[in-house]
């Protein structure tokens, strides 16, 4: 009896060792995630950045090069072609790889909820996703980077657990335990929400979006490593562009999304004090705010008669069939 319990004591202790190095495991292949989410992110606004950049000067030293008796069209001329130069490789890239059309978050809500979509989660998606916004951001079309960040950061948790690479054949481990459905929705579900927190700045967020749009199936653990995986494309993605435009670590930087400059000018100064906004304005928020609520519930509760009422009134049942 003695030796049966000492040799029981002994595989509950290996298998707890084992659970726990796979859990550390776990942690560290999150924070990968998030942090080449972020690096993608990055890269993205980077890029449109420079190639925006190289339009702008090019068409701005066209416009002052131009007499002042001439005309515009050459400056037109020009800012089409580049335009139409930056959008032709972006429909190329959704030519070789039409799943990376379009935002890419229908597909993912899709695969969350178990249905399987072909090469949604393919290293060649991923470059065409990314590679294809940026190009279509710098051209000028109405789409934003924001979006496909959430499937670029699907296609980065479904692909760094499993160590191989479908597109990259020689690139394979024999490392199987994260090749399960179960473990891979888990990391795409912690890359989507990275996505959303590189994109947008907000860690929270970006649990959120995983939790209450995209998955069906969640525990609490999951939050905590979807926290962290967000967390961390947060911090990347804000440490790489504060490095760019103000100094390394400054955290300066707005991320994705830039709603502008709040400084004071000098009309705005009053005796030395920055006065960008008074106690009037928080009433007008407030005001904005109490009628948002109003109208919401107004929407909710004639939504909801409206229902009841084609339920009961529009093309009704047959009382065999109620």
């Amino acid at each position: 009896m003695t030796s049966a319990t000492t040799n029981h004591t002994n595989i509950t202790l290996k298998t707890s060792e084992k659970t726990s190095k796979i859990e550390v495991i776990k942690w560290m292949i999150t924070f990968l995630i998030g942090f080449s989410t972020g690096l993608v992110a990055f890269f993205i606004d980077t890029i449109v950045k420079l190639l925006s950049k190289l339009k702008f000067n090019t068409v701005t030293q066209s416009i002052n090069s131009t007499t002042p008796d001439g005309s515009l069209v050459v400056s037109l001329i020009i800012m089409v072609m580049f335009n139409a130069a930056l959008v032709l490789v972006a429909t190329c890239l959704t030519v070789l790889e039409p799943v990376a059309a379009g935002s890419g978050i229908p597909e993912i809500k899709c695969y969350l909820n178990g249905i399987k979509i072909p090469r949604v989660a393919r290293l060649k998606s991923l470059v065409s996703k990314a590679v294809g916004v940026l190009f279509s951001v710098a051209g000028g079309l109405f789409v934003g980077k924001e979006g496909p960040m959430i499937h670029s950061g699907a296609i980065i948790g479904a692909g760094i657990p499993q160590l191989q690479s479908i597109t990259l054949r020689k690139l394979s481990s024999k490392f199987a335990f994260f090749r399960t459905d179960r473990e891979k929705r888990d990391f795409v579900a912690g890359g989507a929400a990275a996505g959303v927190a590189a994109a947008f700045g907000a860690p929270i967020g970006g649990v959120l979006f995983s939790l209450e749009e995209g998955c069906s199936f969640w525990n609490q653990k999951l939050t905590w490593r979807t926290f962290f995986c967000s967390m961390s494309a947060t911090f990347t993605v804000h440490f790489f562009l504060s490095g760019l435009e103000f100094s390394w670590g400054s955290f300066y930087s707005p991320g994705l999304i830039n709603f502008g400059v709040f400084k004071c000018t000098d009309e705005e100064t009053v005796n030395g004090t920055c006065r960008l906004w008074t106690a009037m304005d928080l009433f007008i928020f407030v005001l904005m705010g109490l009628i948002g609520g109003l109208l919401g519930a107004a929407f909710n509760k004639l939504n909801k008669c409206l229902t009841i009422y084609r339920m009961r009134h529009v093309f009704p049942k047959h009382k065999a069939v109620r």
